[in-house]
């Protein structure tokens, strides 16, 4: 499924959103622990770059200081955002933000090198960037159950996105968190492939007999979850 048509709508990617809320086993959420991260202030300018469903701001609505400046952004005008754009061309000035945030979209961006440069152009020295993404263990059993459904990630993951990063940003750490999901519900497991599988919906599904079947019988199932952030200084 072509990119567009992923995101023509934010149905997509709220069934994705709604399996890891609903499933997740480690009881504090991943965008808390993002938010944990950032060390926001306030009196900062801030930019996230594909915002998508705001899904960051909305579960640390009582966290974000006040003063903050926040801008989001998003190639698709299904999401909302404040302003629509892609990288790498960002329509704001050099220097202009003290923190941009990249949550699992970089592996979208076909030139991902000159989305980073664009990324440090817009940051103030000193500045923090930082940019969560998958591993390649990421939803194994998925994968498995449906094959080349769940590659997206591939080109920027915990593997290989570090040297990528490094390009542009000499200074970069990473940081994983820990998390699995456990399904006893087979629809919102069924709502997520559907999500990333075209024609899969709808009751059909090929793989719907099997996940029943197995969660009828173990009372649930174990999907690896392999997910983390890369953080980066501009120097």
């Amino acid at each position: 499924m072509k990119l567009a048509e992923q995101y023509a709508t934010s149905a997509n990617l709220a069934a994705r959103i709604a399996l890891h809320q609903r499933c997740s086993t480690n009881p504090y959420g991943l965008q808390r622990w993002v938010f944990d991260r950032l060390q926001l202030e306030s009196g900062q300018r801030v930019l996230e770059v594909g915002c998508g469903t705001r899904s960051l701001w909305r579960e640390n609505e009582d966290r974000i200081p006040e003063g903050l400046e926040l801008i989001l952004t998003d190639f698709s005008v299904a999401m909302r955002p404040d302003v629509v754009c892609a990288l790498p061309e960002l329509p704001f000035a050099d220097d202009a933000f003290d923190v941009v945030i990249a949550n699992h979209m970089l592996y979208h961006v076909d030139d991902r090198e000159g989305g980073l440069r664009d990324i440090r152009r817009v940051l103030r020295r000193g500045g923090l960037f930082f940019a969560s993404t998958n591993g390649r263990d990421h939803l194994r059993e998925i994968k498995e159950l449906v094959p080349g459904s769940a590659e997206v990630s591939a080109s920027f993951t915990l593997e290989n996105g570090e040297e990528q990063v490094r390009r542009v940003f000499p200074n970069v750490r990473r940081d994983d968190y820990p998390d699995s999901l456990r399904v006893t519900d087979p629809e919102l497991l069924i709502a997520y492939i559907a999500s990333i599988a075209p024609g899969t919906g709808e009751g059909a599904c090929p793989t719907r007999g099997a996940i029943e079947e197995r969660i009828a019988r173990d009372g649930a199932m174990t999907i690896t979850k392999s997910t983390g952030a890369f953080f980066a200084r501009c120097e």
